[in-house]
């Protein structure tokens, strides 16, 4: 007799932690690329957008000077300009996302509608570099 309590209180439990989850609007897009993901959740999210990471990047001081003096991984400075560079962009994209209302920004295409109901995903690339300064 407990034990069949037990089971069917587990079943209630996690009935309602998912009748929770599906009326708060998840499942409407989903994330195919994890490793692409700045900011947020890549499984639980319900607004997400989109940046270009390379059009970020390029606006970035010290990334910048990382090109203009072709640094590469084995050179020190380099390394302490791309910590610098990725400081900047991280900054950036937290920003724009709490001041856009979105849970999730991932790189572009990196994110997708399941559902043809579901607002489209927009690019805040523009938003991201106005961040920057």
């Amino acid at each position: 007799m407990r034990r069949s309590i037990a089971v069917f209180m587990l079943l209630v439990t996690a009935g309602a932690a998912y009748a929770g989850v599906e009326s708060a609007g998840v499942g409407d897009y989903s994330c195919s690329d994890p490793k692409k993901v700045y900011f947020g959740n890549h499984r639980l999210f319900r607004r997400p957008c989109t940046v270009s990471c390379d059009r970020i990047y390029q606006r970035i001081p010290e990334y910048q000077e990382i090109l203009r003096r072709g640094l590469t991984d084995k050179d020190p400075k380099y390394h302490l300009l791309m910590k610098k560079a990725t400081k900047r962009f991280s900054g950036a994209i937290k920003k724009m996302a709490q001041d856009k209302n979105h849970d999730l920004v991932a790189e572009t295409g990196a994110v997708r509608r399941n559902k043809k109901k579901a607002p489209a995903i927009p690019d805040r690339t523009a938003d991201a570099l106005q961040a920057l300064d």
